[in-house]
């Protein structure tokens, strides 16, 4: 069946397959970003919808739905499928945020945080450079183009209005996010652990020369050293972005089985 007639004759059929794409878009940290303008959102998922409109093999038979109550319901659940992939993928990066937090509460920075206009919050100055560098290398790596894969993948697997909502997918976001937590953990290590020797070596230097104001010079070296060890490991972090970008796709894998129902 031809995609102009599909959309022309089951326009309520192309609308709930509007929704998941939206709700995939929106939820994402890419393209659901406050700073990516609405019209271009907007735009987004209606061209790929009419892509995946032409590009996915139409139901012999249509669904119908017997009042508008019914049809109302299935929109809400299209719509939060999308969103549920959306937040795994969101939480992934989530991380850099964490991590920052934990490097600028070492190094002293935690007090000059920054607006985040994404999330509406006061954001560490390290997690908003680690932010700028997952995102560069998501595109680098096409993970957008991974990204409408799998957004693709989830009209082969679960076809439009037989998405469910298992409470499997709430361990799901459970370990996404204990997960989310120990990766920043690990990309924040480096930096905890030279903070851990400067404060060794600031209590042995002070028990040996008490005079010595531990303000006026542990301050500044924890600085210095947490932004050389920052600098040192900068290259290390792009190299884990591999480990965080399989464990984020890894999970929106899990969810979008569990939506699916084959878990």
């Amino acid at each position: 069946m031809a995609a102009a007639s599909v959309i022309s004759d089951h326009i309520d059929y192309v609308f709930l397959l509007f929704l998941r794409v939206s709700g995939l878009l929106i939820g994402s940290p890419i393209f659901g970003r406050k700073n990516v303008p609405s019209i271009f959102k907007i735009g987004l998922c209606i061209m790929l919808t009419v892509v995946f409109v032409m590009s996915i093999s139409a139901p012999d038979v249509f669904p119908a739905y017997e009042n508008l109550l019914k049809y109302f319901l299935v929109c809400i659940r299209e719509l939060l499928f999308g969103v549920a992939m959306g937040y795994v993928l969101t939480t992934m990066f989530g991380l850099a945020l964490t991590a920052g937090g934990i490097i600028d509460y070492q190094i002293g920075f935690s007090m000059a945080s920054i607006y985040d206009p994404q999330n509406n919050v006061q954001s560490p100055i390290t997690g908003g450079f680690l932010n700028i560098v997952l995102l560069l290398v998501f595109f680098s790596y096409d993970g957008h183009l991974k990204l409408i894969e799998i957004m693709y993948k989830t009209f082969e697997k679960v076809p439009v209005g037989a998405a469910t909502a298992p409470k499997e997918i709430l361990l799901c976001a459970a370990e996404t996010m204990s997960s989310s937590f120990v990766l920043a953990v690990m990309v924040a290590m480096p930096v905890i652990a030279a903070g851990m020797i400067v404060e060794v070596a600031m209590g042995i230097i002070i028990r040996t020369v008490p005079q010595m104001n531990m303000f006026v010079v542990g301050i500044p070296l924890r600085l210095l050293i947490g932004i050389l060890m920052l600098m040192l490991c900068i290259a290390s972090f792009v190299g884990f972005t591999k480990t965080i970008y399989s464990k984020a796709f890894d999970y929106v894998g899990d969810m979008f089985n569990y939506l699916a129902g084959m878990k």
